[in-house]
């Protein structure tokens, strides 16, 4: 039954396991300024932009998922983010910049997730159903740990309707 499914995130529309959609994250970085000014001492953000104002999955609870991972991958490698809707963008923050250093990861945004493995490489995910109405995103592995100029990766997004 999961066997015949691609890599990727999925989830439950009417009793059919269907993929979300990626969609290419690129990144912005903002506080240079702030960086130039103070020498480095101060060190800029970075964070993840998607275009448009929303997803194209529309999602009601509960929250039904299912990811089919590669060899090598678990479930718990894939972050899952609130985003923060701009009037053209959705974005959600990577490294956080501060006085003398810069932490990592979107902690700030992140949602926490069980995961459960149902088949090699595939597993089921539950989300708590306190998660407000709003824009998420499934952000692939490693996608969290670029930020040079110009790069992409993906994410697998969806609108959570009240």
């Amino acid at each position: 039954m999961y066997e015949d499914l691609e890599i990727g995130v999925y989830h439950r529309v009417k009793d059919v396991w269907t993929i979300i959609a990626t969609e290419p994250v690129n990144w912005k970085t903002g506080g240079v300024l702030k960086s130039f000014a103070s020498q480095g001492i101060v060190k800029g953000d970075v964070n993840g932009r998607l275009q448009g104002p929303a997803s194209a999955t529309k999602m009601n609870t509960p929250l039904e998922f299912l990811i089919k991972t590669p060899d090598g991958v678990e479930a718990a490698d894939f972050q899952l983010v609130r985003l923060h809707v701009k009037s053209d963008a959705r974005e959600f923050r990577t490294v956080t910049g501060g006085v003398f250093h810069s932490s990592g990861g979107s902690t700030k945004d992140a949602i926490p997730f069980e995961q459960k493995r149902i088949a090699k490489r595939t597993y089921k995910i539950t989300v708590p159903d306190t998660a407000p109405p709003g824009e998420y995103a499934f952000l692939a592995p490693g996608l969290t740990g670029s930020s040079a100029s110009g790069s992409t990766g993906k994410a697998y997004t969806f609108h959570l309707v009240e």
